[in-house]
């Protein structure tokens, strides 16, 4: 993912947090947002603080866990991104299905057809 994406989707996450944390603020706070997260006790105000970069997927698949949130709530560009490459993936797909000649519907129709065509 190039880096100028990883920033935005980080800024983008990190917003979409603290607006959930102040949402929440009577009955959580950072500390126990990590806690209940599998994380270090300082991890989400290290996040807030900008001491950790860029965190890991595996890292905001825990927070939005614990939040009890889709990954999507914290991170919504991320779903832009992956329906453009849903897109391109189609668009490769109908290349494909044009190229090879066959009618299929799927990529694993398309699998099975070429395993069965070099056979």
């Amino acid at each position: 993912m190039p880096k100028n994406l990883t920033d935005k989707l980080t800024a983008e996450f990190k917003k979409n947090l603290k607006a959930i944390l102040n949402e929440r603020a009577d009955h959580t706070n950072a500390k126990k947002l990590s806690i209940e997260a599998g994380l270090g006790e300082t991890a989400v105000r290290d996040i807030l603080k900008n001491r950790s970069a860029s965190p890991k997927l595996e890292t905001i698949q825990k927070l939005a866990k614990a939040l009890h949130v889709p990954v999507y709530r914290l991170i919504p560009s991320m779903i832009d991104h992956s329906y453009d490459q849903l897109a391109q993936q189609e668009e490769e797909i109908q290349l494909l299905r044009e190229a090879s000649g066959l009618d299929y519907q799927g990529i694993d129709e398309l699998r099975i057809a070429l395993k069965n065509r070099k056979k």
